[in-house]
């Protein structure tokens, strides 16, 4: 088969399920709550019924992939969304009122959230299960019917959603593709009323411009360097177990793990070494079924690369002392890799790790830091460590990230009612409760006019305009 037959067959093949769903919208275009529910409950049950077999998949996938990981942060994340929104989905559809100006009454105005017709969902391989699930289950609550495309690096677990969609939504409710190099693009181009994406700043821009062609609204949750702050007054071992901790977790393949830390110069060392112990307090060895392993071959290599570039550059390499990465049969892991005093022209400092591997940058001052983070590409997530208000309070208001937390890392994803996404080159729009409940939504504004007959204020304002009119208009410019 040619490339050209390829491309045409995977075109019709999305054209035709687009069709099928767009069908099937329009004979129902505004489902009740009660079918809303219908859907999230069964999504919930083929999560909980096959929880085992996601696992495996996973750990297939990865090489090796942590079952206790998996389950906190697939199986566990996406039942907390479901949940979130069955709980909240009756408050989330009521009409949402608003004030009515003062001349337009006695009208009233509201707002109504209306189901967007089918959208398309384009999952990324790092947490391919609630990264595909938890936006569906937001789209779902929504009432639209979802196209959701997976990462080709996930093929087990792309295959079993395959299977288990098929058996438990209709074809014109949720359809599960994997992606490549032919069909992640013709997905993009689809015309859908609207399209998440999860992945790189990289790939973000051309899914934004392939979607733009159709002026399909998009929501682009990318990445980016996310740094950590460590403060004086904040005890630097500490800061290393709980840096180290969203550092190290599902190896450092987490779009909002901490990318960097500033610490002071005076602790850089001791940061250093209380982050190595954490990681060797944590895994026994290299061959622990806990340590997640690298997704393949390409990222594992590009991590070493970005690491020899470093070093060649004059940069520290440390890691704990009797863990050694492992390549060989399939399986790619890391240790965690602190990285002292290296190039910031180099590449390790200009893109996302994505990786266990930790740069440690020292400063002087904190304004010093807030300079360094403004200067570059708003990120995904900022840290901060400090129990000062007057300095937390500063780096809050004096620099601009997707989120930030404070004290500790990645848990702001986890609050189902705290909305997630980037800002700037880290992404653009938000989900997670009802943020993704309204980004899967028109708010359709409606006015009602409740005038009695034909007495309405808004008729002493119909030509021919009068010594009334002109009156009521001074009035109305005070």
């Amino acid at each position: 088969m040619s490339t050209e037959e390829t491309d045409a067959t995977v075109a019709e093949a999305l054209a035709a399920s687009l069709n099928s769903k767009r069908a099937a919208f329009a004979r129902d275009p505004n489902a009740s709550y009660a079918t809303r529910l219908d859907r999230l409950d069964r999504l919930s049950a083929l999560v909980k019924s096959n929880e085992s077999r996601i696992i495996d998949a996973l750990d297939t996938d990865f090489g090796c992939r942590s079952r206790t990981e998996t389950v906190l942060a697939e199986i566990m994340s996406t039942q907390s969304a479901i949940r979130y929104a069955r709980r909240n989905l009756r408050k989330w559809m009521r009409r949402r009122g608003h004030h009515t100006s003062f001349w337009s009454q006695p009208a009233k105005v509201y707002a109504q959230a209306q189901p967007l017709g089918v959208v398309g969902i384009m999952a990324p391989w790092n947490y391919s299960l609630d990264l595909s699930l938890s936006p569906l289950s937001a789209a779902l609550a929504a009432g639209n019917r979802v196209m959701l495309s997976m990462s080709e690096e996930t093929p087990s677990l792309c295959a079993l959603l395959q299977e288990l969609f098929a058996q438990t939504f209709a074809a014109d409710e949720v359809s599960v593709f994997q992606g490549g190099a032919v069909l992640s693009p013709a997905f993009a181009r689809l015309p859908f009323d609207h399209l998440l994406f999860t992945g790189s700043t990289r790939v973000g821009r051309l899914v934004a411009q392939a979607a733009a062609t159709n002026l399909t609204p998009v929501t682009l949750e990318l990445g980016g360097k996310s740094p950590a702050i460590v403060a004086p007054d904040f005890d630097v071992t500490e800061a290393a177990a709980r840096i180290g901790w969203g550092k190290g977790f599902n190896a450092g393949q987490t779009c909002a793990a901490p990318d960097y830390v500033f610490v002071p110069a005076a602790v850089q060392d001791a940061f250093a070494e209380a982050v190595l112990d954490k990681f060797a307090h944590s895994y026994a060895s290299m061959e622990d079924s806990d340590l997640t392993a690298i997704i393949s071959e390409r990222f594992y290599r590009r991590l070493e690369d970005l690491i020899a570039e470093a070093e060649a550059g004059g940069a520290q390499i440390l890691r704990p002392e009797g863990y050694a990465p492992i390549a060989r049969d399939g399986v790619f892991k890391m240790p965690m890799t602190v990285v002292l005093n290296a190039p910031l022209d180099c590449r390790l400092m200009a893109e996302e790790i994505f990786g266990p591997v930790l740069p440690v940058l020292t400063y002087e001052s904190i304004g010093q830091v807030i300079d360094y983070v403004n200067e570059r590409d708003r990120p995904l997530s900022l840290y901060v460590f400090s129990h000062d208000r007057r300095l937390i309070q500063r780096v809050q208001q004096g620099t601009v990230s997707g989120s930030l937390g404070v004290n500790e890392t990645l848990l702001q994803y986890i609050q189902e009612d705290l909305a997630f996404g980037g800002v700037g080159s880290s992404g653009q729009g938000a989900y997670h409760g009802q943020a993704g409940f309204d980004t899967f939504s028109h708010l359709k504004s409606v006015f009602v006019q409740q005038g009695l007959g034909h007495l309405t204020g808004i008729k002493l304002l119909h030509p021919p305009y009068g010594p009334v009119a002109r009156f009521l208009i001074r009035m109305m410019k005070n």
